[in-house]
């Protein structure tokens, strides 16, 4: 669990400083998604292990990570052209995304207090 919880708050931090140049914070926005997502993957393997409150927010980050990666598909494909394009990229391609991640991480630290 220490390892999850420093790998994330790494990659978090990191993220949260790139976006001082506001271009290398996106791209490590990506890494740092893909990274949540394969902790996430693992922590499933040990979800009968957690208390019902720790199921519940495990399960709220899946459910919420699914719905944002079908609604940021379906704006790539079809939702150009919008007159709020420029709002609603801004929020799927920054705002939600860095969301779901400081949720993440409230979940993992959470965890870490739980277990050690």
């Amino acid at each position: 669990m220490k390892f999850i919880y420093y790998t994330n708050n790494i990659f978090y931090y990191l993220t949260l400083v790139l976006y001082l140049t506001f271009i290398y914070g996106m791209f490590m926005q990506v890494l740092l998604g893909g990274i949540q997502v394969i902790l996430f993957f693992v922590l499933l393997f040990n979800y009968d292990k957690f208390s019902e409150k720790m199921k519940q927010h495990l399960s709220t980050y899946g459910i919420l990570s699914t719905i944002f990666l079908l609604c940021f598909f379906y704006w790539i494909t079809i939702g150009e052209g919008s007159p709020l394009s420029g709002i609603l990229t801004l929020c799927l391609i920054i705002l939600i995304p860095m969301s779901l991640g400081t949720y993440f991480t409230y979940i993992v630290y959470q965890l870490k207090k739980q277990v050690l």
